[in-house]
């Protein structure tokens, strides 16, 4: 039949209860369904549809797009172009290119890309905010995705010629753009439309874990050396511990009454399930979730910026190796200084304020994240090797939710400004074929070295 249309039936039929499962509530949740519905319940909080919308503020919204593209001759050319838009209808507008090889055959290079996209998209931000002055009036600035992601992203070198230490640059201009919408006074928030982080289930799952903790410590049936035992199997679930993992499953075996449930947590742990699945489950009215404070997180990571913060010389050798290897004695000292200068900036960076908002039942959740700075209280991230329940009652918070909501549009417009951003910028393929390259040929009076998978893609 046209399309395999008798074989892809076939399948479906085979694979109904799984496919409905999947498409509807997603992976299945046996055993703790109750518990995360009564923590859900805590931890979710109803939009109030009278409260009043801010009239009169101030907003800019920066999206990137780009194309890349990998030549026969082992060559990259990459060209990516931000777009900076401000509900006054100004627009900011800048474009970068580079052309490159790679000194080893790598994977890296569509993270390369990507952090070359949000390192232009932070440049015109950065422009923007040096026009500006300081005012008292509501400013925000909406950044395509996560900024406390971006803090977190590793520093390491790439492969690519030329631009090795990209990583470094791109960090500090990260805490550049931070500090000066400080001092501008305009808030900074990340907007996520499909995040796939597990923040806030995590949370909830911390309280099940909590609850079931105490309950353990009351009956008295456990040795305070049994009950720190399965304290660190659990508080240690990314850092696996043989030994104590091993021993955690033999106190199981001998009290599989007392510990069923704690067990049940445990591997609940291990599953992967994004807060996006828990709010599909259980939401039932539009509202937005606890917030979230973001310190480090787990002991892994908590672990590596010790490392990068406290032995910043050690670090920076292990992950520089090669570039360190092609530098002289006093191109080293001048490298290993300028990485201190960079690093340390990490002591003066807060925690992220973080939550997700469901405008409406038939939509999908929007996660946002803003530096913990703009709140009356916070940590310091360096210091808080946490992700956990804010505990505050803050007007921030609800300020950030209302002016999200203000410029929310509907199940096609998650966000008014960063949606013009996105249209403004993107680059489609057409367009980078026709007019860029076509461009670059004609500019260069050259042809193209296409692989053989672009030439077919172009001329059939």
């Amino acid at each position: 039949m046209p399309n395999f249309i008798d074989l892809f039936g076939s399948q479906i039929d085979n694979k109904k209860r799984t496919f409905i499962q999947y498409l509807t509530k997603g992976k299945e949740l046996k055993f703790l369904e109750k518990d995360y519905e009564k923590q859900f319940k805590r931890f979710f909080i109803p939009i109030k549809t009278n409260t009043s919308i801010p009239e009169n503020f101030e907003a800019v919204a920066v999206d990137a797009s780009g194309k890349k593209r990998e030549f026969s001759n082992g060559t990259y050319f990459l060209i990516y172009r931000a777009s900076g838009i401000q509900n006054n209808g100004n627009i900011k507008r800048m474009l970068d290119t580079d052309i490159f090889t790679l000194s080893e055959a790598s994977t890296e290079i569509n993270r390369y890309f990507g952090r070359k996209l949000e390192h232009i998209e932070l440049k015109v931000l950065e422009s923007y905010l040096n026009e500006i002055e300081k005012t008292n009036q509501l400013r925000v600035g909406f950044i395509d995705g996560s900024i406390y992601n971006r803090l977190m992203s590793r520093i390491f070198e790439f492969s690519v010629e030329g631009d090795e230490k990209f990583m470094l640059n791109y960090i500090e201009k990260v805490f550049e753009v931070l500090t000066k919408a400080k001092e501008k006074n305009v808030v900074l928030i990340g907007v996520s439309k499909d995040s796939r982080e597990s923040f806030f289930r995590n949370a909830l799952l911390d309280e099940i874990y909590y609850e079931e903790r105490d309950k353990l410590k009351k009956s008295g049936k456990l040795t305070q050396k049994e009950l720190l035992l399965i304290e660190d199997v659990i508080k240690e679930i990314d850092v696996y511990n043989e030994d104590k993992v091993r021993r955690f499953k033999e106190l199981v075996k001998k009290n599989p009454i007392l510990l069923n449930k704690m067990y049940l947590i445990y591997n609940e742990y291990l599953n992967l399930r994004t807060d996006g699945e828990i709010m599909y489950r259980f939401a039932k009215d539009p509202g937005y979730t606890f917030p979230i404070e973001k310190g480090l997180g787990r002991r892994e990571q908590v672990n590596i910026f010790k490392q990068m913060v406290n032995n910043t010389d050690n670090y920076i050798s292990s992950k520089f190796r090669r570039y360190l290897s092609n530098l002289d004695d006093k191109e080293k000292k001048k490298f290993l200084i300028e990485a201190r200068r960079v690093i340390q900036k990490f002591n003066n960076i807060p925690t992220f304020i973080s939550y997700h908002i469901l405008p409406d039942i038939r939509d999908n959740p929007i996660k946002i994240d803003v530096p913990g700075w703009y709140f009356k209280t916070y940590h310091k991230l360096i210091n808080f090797p946490h992700v956990c329940f804010y505990n505050q009652t803050d007007p921030m918070i609800e300020k950030i939710l209302l002016v999200n909501m203000k410029l929310y549009c509907g199940l096609n417009n998650y966000n008014l400004l960063l949606s013009a951003a996105h249209n403004d910028a993107v680059l489609r393929e057409k367009t980078y074929m026709d007019v860029y390259e076509q461009y670059l040929q004609d500019k260069l009076e050259l042809v193209l070295p296409y692989r053989r998978r672009t030439k077919r893609q172009i001329y059939g």
